[in-house]
């Protein structure tokens, strides 16, 4: 499994699971634009995509390239639990959202093309 996998993925629940993590990462790697909730001003699309070698999350946010290593991530909180996402709360998207939570910050992103692609990265870690 790759690190993506592993710190992504938290807990592996057989090939069902192991290949929507992959086609997860798969779609990361292309590119996807997610809902990115953000401490300033409302939610925003926001390309995002996974670096070549599968080690940080990167994403476009006011012209500017900003990135997230995946090795500072320490939690995964899925939903909207964050004080950041409770400023602009979209309960229809509870099961779409997650929060990449790092030394001092959070990554709060909302999934918001149908279905689970995304979310089966982010179950609770």
């Amino acid at each position: 499994m790759s690190d993506t996998s592993s710190v992504l993925g938290g807990v592996r629940a057989g090939p069902p699971v192991e290949r929507d993590i992959e086609q997860a990462i798969t779609v990361l790697k292309k590119g996807a634009y997610l809902l990115k909730y953000g401490r300033r001003g409302k939610p925003k699309f926001c390309p995002f995509r996974l670096s070549n070698d599968e080690s940080a999350l990167i994403w476009f946010s006011a012209k500017e390239e900003k990135h997230l290593k995946l090795s500072h991530v320490s939690r995964i909180m899925p939903g909207q639990r964050t004080a950041i996402f409770q400023r602009y709360p979209r309960p229809e998207k509870e099961c779409q959202s997650f929060s990449l939570i790092s030394h001092d910050r959070s990554l709060d992103i909302c999934q918001s093309i149908h279905g689970n692609m995304i979310y089966t990265m982010v179950p609770d870690m």
